[in-house]
């Protein structure tokens, strides 16, 4: 009546390995979810993937403006958006987006190594150590 399992109970419990987290892709150019050949939704593949989408969403998320969330994700400086680079601190914005990066629970630590002004946006090179893995990246942000 009942099924016969194999092995004992240790195994059922989840592993040390847990799977690694995922995240949909997501084009920055057209604002939209990207889709594969058969039209469903693709999602990050590996952990350094994720852990570079993740970024992308953070330094790209204007904090307070979405209710999904929490009020630690996103960052600050989108408000800036507009301004003269005179009358931006790029010290201040390395500090703001290493604290919302380091927010998400997933990244235990995350460092600017370079942040730049290229045509309209900010290029940030980004070091970022989460709980299964490390990995650098640039992400482009900050369409002005």
């Amino acid at each position: 009546m009942f099924p016969e399992l194999n092995g004992d109970e240790t195994q059922l419990v989840q592993s040390p390995d847990n799977p690694i987290p995922w995240t949909y892709k997501f084009d920055w150019t057209t604002k939209q979810l990207m889709q594969g050949l058969d039209g469903r939704y693709l999602r990050t593949t590996t952990y350094a993937e994720y852990l570079e989408e993740t970024a992308k969403k953070i330094l790209n998320t204007r904090r307070f403006r979405y209710e999904i969330y929490s009020e630690r994700y996103g960052v600050d400086f989108l408000y800036e958006t507009g301004r003269m680079r005179s009358g931006i601190s790029l010290p201040a914005i390395k500090t703001q987006a290493q604290e919302a990066l380091e927010a998400h629970s997933e990244i235990e630590r995350a460092e600017v190594v370079d942040i730049r002004f290229e045509n309209n946006g900010v290029i940030f090179s980004l070091e970022i150590e989460g709980m299964r893995g490390t990995t650098r990246t640039e992400v482009n942000t900050w369409q002005r």
